[in-house]
């Protein structure tokens, strides 16, 4: 990862309310991470994820490219670094990356890092944004270079030599909600408070539920979680 300065921060911290989208996130990563190791936290941001999954037996590694966020992570004790050749091959128990691999030009070079150190027989879960048509001011405002179909992701995870477990959409209302901050929504890629917090509360409970008959056709977002093999 390019050393850079991150524009979107604003945007980042107005996610922190959204508590029902965050603990789905944890919730993601917990259902396939070990109990134990070293996780790497693949652009950890400010930390706010690596918060909730480091555990008494878990040791979370942040690799974060901005400066700035790189010291508010190390601040809350966290072992950073700033790109992922600071790491040794195969030195790594799990990854993730949430709503990372977008903002950066060479994805598939990414995926060769973190494939890279992973230990063989280890997994990574991915999630991304989904669907080029739901492209708006917000993504250019966050430095989005795309947003991910199905099988772009899973093809790409491939290439770099992983094994697919599972590839799915996740939030479907989010197409729509999506669909009118693109049509109606702010110019300046600002995302509203009180607009996320009644999203979360009240459409994403019901999204997930939904995501059981639409995850194979579309969502706002698409994950993955794929093994490095033996």
């Amino acid at each position: 990862m390019q050393n850079f300065d991150y524009t979107g921060k604003d945007n980042l911290d107005v996610m922190s309310f959204a508590k029902n989208y965050n603990n789905f996130l944890v919730s993601l990563v917990n259902t396939h991470a070990p109990q134990s190791g070293d996780i790497l936290d693949f652009g950890a941001g400010t930390g706010f994820f690596a918060e909730r999954l480091a555990k008494d037996a878990r040791s979370v590694l942040c690799v974060e490219p901005d400066a700035q966020q790189i010291e508010e992570i190390a601040n809350k004790g966290f072992k950073t670094f700033s790109d992922t050749n600071e790491l040794a091959d195969a030195c790594i128990d799990f990854a993730y990356s949430l709503n990372v691999l977008e903002h950066i030009e060479d994805d598939v070079e990414a995926m060769r890092e973190i494939y890279r150190v992973l230990k063989p027989g280890q997994c990574c879960v991915i999630y991304v944004p989904a669907m080029p048509s739901l492209y708006s001011s917000m993504d250019e405002k966050v430095q989005h270079f795309r947003r991910y179909t199905k099988n772009e992701l899973s093809s790409k995870l491939s290439k770099t030599g992983f094994e697919l477990i599972e590839c799915r959409y996740a939030d479907i209302l989010g197409v729509f909600a999506t669909w009118a901050y693109k049509l109606f929504g702010s110019k300046s890629g600002d995302v509203s408070v009180s607009g996320l917090v009644a999203y979360d509360r009240f459409a994403f409970p019901l999204s997930k539920t939904m995501d059981i008959v639409t995850q194979r056709v579309a969502g706002k977002n698409v994950f993955a979680v794929a093994r490095k093999p033996c």
